[in-house]
């Protein structure tokens, strides 16, 4: 008792929690206003998001200042404060949670999520009659409720360990996704510095959009480092396993395959297709999947895109996609020859490269897939992010500020608006991506100017 006293009172530990201290009491009134009447108040939301952010960066930046270094317990425990508090909030601007809920109640009931929209059930009394009251307002309130579901069958499964625990009850998903994030942490701290780490632990955006808001990308992200952890340990096994949970819990993660399957044996491959089949088979229904639902998704949709979004303003959308597919695939198969040649290296910070372990820029793969796909969520940056700790990519975090932009849309903005519900003024979207390009041209300037000092100091010194 004495020793924790002496911890939590030294004049050096008072300032370390009472910044932590400052940053709970942004998430608490984000919290606080998430119950309330003004919950879609997008002013006073994006006015409490800066509170928070102001909070994570401004202690991050006096850490980094001070030169202090924190420890990983200092993190973690914060960060699990965060997390419990957060389960106590509600969804902010979103609603995908009743396609969540309701997906778990048809696999219950049908066997299968998949092959069936939501608006199948308000023409069919047969399908309709015996759907519980509480479901009924769940089926109410699916958006796009035309569309099968479109998600795959790792995150099924974790709706449905939400319905075991609380049937229809968004707080049970959030249990579940914050519980997942500690332990992507903790991974997390495994691999980098806690300084770093901080940045994602104590995130505004992980904290709205996994914990609030219960969206089940932190899963899939989650289940990949998981990947990648197993990959650092050599465990090839666990490296197939989590990778295809992963690529079963998002399509996002197959970019990930080659990279990380071309450090293990073939074997581990077909270890890799037979999990990725057993997550599927179970859940199938008359040759149904989530296929369905993401055709259509890529067809139709297009939110806050980037490169796509531009392109689409001269030339037709289809044209469009295809010019950035064969650019995407064209820079994916250079960084893929690059990443398997035998002197390939990357940065790191705590560990080098090895003979059996090649550490992947995430941050790259992921940040090129969004900057030129036709939909940018502000929940997709949760794949970007632990990358951005590994190697300490500062665009990733100013992104995670800006995407929150992406909520500027005609449902949520009052007074005489003449937008669609999805649609952004057009002055947001040159913002949010003008900052997001210059800092990502500063930042490889800055890395650049300092390889070159680096080099010229090398050849100093070896002149010497």
């Amino acid at each position: 008792m004495k020793r924790l006293r002496l911890y939590f009172l030294s004049p050096l530990n008072y300032k370390l929690h009472g910044l932590a201290l400052l940053v709970m009491l942004s998430f608490i009134a984000l919290l606080v206003f998430s119950r309330s009447s003004e919950a879609h108040n997008l002013q006073g939301y994006l006015l409490l998001m800066s509170a928070c952010y102001a909070g994570v960066f401004g202690s991050f930046i006096y850490f980094h200042q001070v030169g202090q270094n924190l420890s990983a317990r200092y993190v973690f425990s914060w960060a699990l404060v965060f997390h419990l508090l957060g389960i106590f909030g509600m969804p902010l601007f979103e609603d995908d949670y009743f396609r969540y809920l309701w997906d778990a109640y048809q696999s219950v009931q049908l066997g299968s999520p998949y092959g069936i929209a939501p608006s199948d059930y308000f023409y069919s009394s047969e399908l309709n009659h015996k759907i519980p009251n509480n479901f009924q307002s769940i089926l109410g309130q699916i958006n796009y409720p035309d569309i099968p579901t479109i998600y795959g069958p790792s995150l099924q499964y974790s709706f449905l360990m939400a319905y075991l625990i609380a049937p229809g009850e968004v707080w049970a998903l959030q249990l579940i996704y914050s519980a997942f994030d500690m332990l992507l942490i903790g991974i997390l701290l495994q691999l980098a510095k806690p300084n770093l780490v901080m940045l994602y632990a104590w995130s505004p955006l992980v904290f709205k959009e996994i914990i609030l808001t219960a969206h089940p990308d932190g899963f899939g992200v989650g289940l990949l480092m998981i990947s990648i952890f197993c990959l650092h340990k050599q465990y090839f096994y666990g490296v197939a396993i989590f990778l295809a949970a992963s690529v079963g819990a998002k399509i996002f993660a197959l970019i990930f395959v080659p990279f990380l399957l071309i450090q293990c044996k073939p074997r581990h491959w077909l270890v890799f297709l037979m999990i990725l089949a057993s997550l599927y088979i179970p859940l199938l229904a008359k040759d149904h999947s989530d296929l369905i639902g993401l055709s259509a998704m890529a067809q139709n949709w297009e939110f806050n895109s980037a490169l796509y979004g531009l392109l689409a303003q001269f030339i037709s959308p289809s044209q469009a996609k295809l010019f950035l597919a064969i650019l995407l695939c064209g820079f994916f198969a250079w960084y893929f020859f690059l990443f398997s040649q035998p002197r390939f290296s990357a940065h790191w910070p705590l560990y080098s490269v090895t003979k059996n372990h090649k550490p992947v820029r995430g941050d790259w793969l992921m940040g090129a897939l969004l900057l030129c796909a036709p939909v940018i969520n502000p929940w997709y940056l949760l794949w970007v992010l632990p990358f951005a700790v590994l190697h300490t990519n500062l665009s990733a975090w100013l992104a995670s500020v800006m995407v929150m932009l992406a909520y500027v849309v005609g449902l949520n903005m009052t007074g005489d608006i003449l937008l669609g519900p999805y649609d952004q003024p057009v002055w947001i979207r040159v913002l949010e991506f003008s900052v997001i390009f210059m800092s990502l041209l500063m930042e490889r300037f800055y890395q650049y100017r300092k390889s070159k000092t680096q080099l010229l100091k090398t050849k100093l010194n070896n002149s010497f």
